[in-house]
């Protein structure tokens, strides 16, 4: 598949999340409450700070197993 292909079907695929996420939305704002929206937010805010967490952990401990194979393999470095 050429570039020009892959940029195009890409393109499509942004675009059709955008109609479905719209659709959704429009969707949930009709049948949900304005409780129900705020606890869903907080939810999602909540979760994403969650996996924000998780990828600061993950990160310092890719770079701590990093430094020790370089430290590993040169000793001069110790």
């Amino acid at each position: 598949m050429t570039l020009k292909q892959r940029a195009v079907v890409q393109t499509a695929g942004i675009l059709a999340v955008i109609v479905g996420a719209s659709v959704a939305l429009t969707a949930l704002l009709n049948y949900l409450t304005a409780g129900q929206i705020i606890n869903g937010l907080a939810f999602a805010s909540i979760a994403l700070l969650i996996y924000s967490m998780y990828g600061v952990v993950l990160s310092r401990l890719e770079y701590d197993e990093k430094l020790k194979e370089i430290t590993k393999n040169n000793p001069t470095l110790k």
